[in-house]
């Protein structure tokens, strides 16, 4: 994230440079109240993730199964409930180790599992505002309620898990993967702070109403940052402070862009398919947060805009933050060249959920 923080910096510091963002405005464009809900997210789930709540629930559905099959449906399962419930990078920070140490027990396809999780997290991250950055951007740039953001998230979430439950039916036949695992290690022996968890579940409770305008965003985050001071200082440092930093300096820097963007093409965004496909296509190359804060300066279609950035995060490694984060935890165990061979191959089932999925909301769209 470093590389991408400071390409960020240069750009910001070009458009300053240019004029296409007045000095003046720089104070304005960037959403506090955003950053503040970001960073207390982030800062709670390294809280959550050295209580060991978000690797117990994650251990206990993923060996539920007794065979190979059953564990990628389950660990799909448990990446999509994780990214659903909390953030997209607390679940893959929670699944993808535990998955990385079953794989040294048992004979799993280990890439082949991890690529589902990512997309699992990609997907499940997609049904809740406080899911992944770009739905907490678009959720607060666009004034949503509750109900109008549920009523889209909820079908893109549900066919996006029955999209990928499929392609596991379609692995197990494939490659025949069909023999029992014997299990090797239980839930319960991953251990859990009880006090910690409840604290620190309480807390989330509290930034989600925050989310939802119902509790002050000073009062969830202040007290937040309050617990973690005092009872969790190794969270502050464990945070990743480059993407928060970057997610701070996109705000002018997407604002200036966006500007430059909507002037040039003009009314080229009247038509819901006209955004949906530049959220999908944009996203490939800036990844997904950036695409959505620069489009939103475009259009005032939050709708076509959520599903083209949710869309887009499949497809290459830098179309998500999510999909280099799980890149990294992967490698972190890969051995030569392997990154080559993960690129590749979760490009092509990349490929294969985005031309279902994105066909279907482009007829939905259209």
């Amino acid at each position: 994230m470093q590389a991408v923080f400071y390409l960020t910096l240069v750009a910001l510091i070009s458009l300053l440079a240019t004029g296409s963002l007045p000095a003046r405005e720089f104070p304005s464009t960037i959403d506090w109240r955003l950053i503040f809900l970001l960073g207390s997210f982030m800062l709670l789930a390294e809280g959550l993730k050295g209580s060991g709540l978000i690797e117990r629930i994650a251990g206990a559905l993923a060996l539920r199964a007794r065979s190979l099959s059953g564990i990628y449906l389950f660990s799909l399962t448990s990446a999509f409930i994780l990214a659903m419930l909390v953030t997209n990078d607390a679940a893959l920070f929670a699944i993808v180790p535990f998955s990385l140490a079953l794989g040294r027990r048992t004979p799993l396809n280990i890439r082949r599992l991890v690529i589902y999780e990512i997309m699992g997290v990609n997907l499940g991250s997609a049904f809740t505002p406080w899911g992944n950055p770009q739905n907490l951007f678009i959720y607060h740039r666009y004034h949503l309620t509750p109900l109008a953001f549920f009523r889209e998230s909820a079908p893109f979430a549900l066919l996006g898990f029955a999209i990928l439950a499929l392609l596991i039916l379609v692995s197990k036949a494939l490659f025949e993967e069909r023999e029992a695992v014997p299990p090797t290690v239980t839930a319960a022996e991953i251990p859990v702070s009880r006090g910690k968890s409840a604290i620190l579940s309480g807390l989330f409770v509290l930034l989600v109403l925050s989310v939802l305008r119902a509790v002050p965003v000073y009062i969830s985050a202040g007290l937040t940052v309050l617990y973690m001071g005092s009872a969790e200082r190794r969270g502050f440092k464990r945070i990743d402070w480059w993407l928060l930093g970057t997610f701070l300096l996109l705000f002018p820097t997407m604002s200036g862009l966006g500007g430059i963007l909507s002037r040039a093409l003009g009314g080229a965004f009247n038509s819901p398919l006209s955004v949906y496909g530049a959220g999908i296509g944009i996203s490939q190359w800036l990844s997904n947060v950036p695409t959505a804060m620069l489009l939103s300066h475009a259009t005032a279609d939050w709708r076509s805009l959520f599903y083209g950035v949710n869309v887009g995060g499949l497809g290459t490694a830098v179309a998500s933050f999510a999909n280099l984060i799980g890149l990294s935890l992967y490698l972190k165990e890969a051995k030569g060249n392997e990154w080559k061979g993960f690129i590749m191959e979760s490009l092509g089932w990349n490929l294969i959920i985005l031309v279902i999925l994105g066909g279907v909301f482009a007829l939905f769209i259209g």
